[in-house]
């Protein structure tokens, strides 16, 4: 019965490596080809867009396209 659960074990991490360098090797190709790899990271900020909130609703919006929020006192 042991034997059964350290080699289910054994077959599950050999997947879960063997997955992970799949992976690994795979971002290097990309990378290698000048290919652009996804990320979730903070470094990948090139379609990011700066915001700012208004100061009477509490909105946000893009700040190259901020616009009125309707009210009289809007800074916008």
């Amino acid at each position: 019965m042991f034997l059964k659960i350290l080699l289910t074990v054994a077959v599950v991490a050999f997947i879960w490596f063997g997955f992970k360098f799949l992976g690994r090797s795979a971002e290097l190709r990309r990378r290698e080809e000048g290919r652009p790899v996804p990320s979730s990271s903070k470094e990948d900020t090139a379609g990011a867009e700066t915001m700012v909130e208004c100061r009477v609703c509490g909105t946000w919006q893009p700040s190259r396209s901020a616009r009125s929020c309707g009210r009289g006192d809007c800074p916008y």
